[in-house]
């Protein structure tokens, strides 16, 4: 039967000294013998100060992606490019990690887990040692139709 994956963004926090207005766009790819889906989060601009954890601003909608048959190893690649935005020139950065998870079989109850993407930003021109890094917590659930 179908699997799917529904990736939920549950909080947000960043840490750091250069400043607090961030956006940023999680992108999600499922691959199941190849890729069977991709979905993207995007958050737009919205104060978050450091030290601070708090649930995005809307929330986002969880996105929702085909995963192949249920039974296999589903390798989930999530990508998150933020921005701290400045006024003359903002900062970015970006990372990737692969997160592996089982899919159900059909009949079987949904699989949980939770994670976090973390992407580390540095102060351009770089002239001073600042830096931010947003961490992103996510849910991510399997299940078969």
């Amino acid at each position: 039967m179908a699997c799917k994956v529904t990736i939920t963004l549950l909080t947000e926090s960043q840490q750091g000294n250069i400043g607090d207005d961030w956006k940023y766009n999680l992108e999600a790819k499922v691959f199941n013998e190849g890729l069977k889906g991709t979905g993207n989060i995007k958050v737009k601009k919205h104060n978050l100060s450091s030290g601070d954890t708090q649930e995005p601003p809307g929330p986002p909608a969880p996105i929702e992606l085909p995963a192949g048959n249920g039974g296999a190893e589903l390798m989930i690649r999530l990508t998150l490019f933020a921005t701290e935005v400045d006024f003359l020139k903002s900062d970015s950065g970006e990372t990737q990690i692969n997160f592996h998870m089982p899919s159900p079989s059909d009949g079987s109850a949904p699989i949980v887990r939770e994670t976090e993407v973390s992407v580390g930003v540095r102060e351009s021109p770089g002239l001073m040692d600042e830096t931010a890094v947003l961490t992103l917590k996510l849910r991510l659930e399997a299940s078969s139709d």
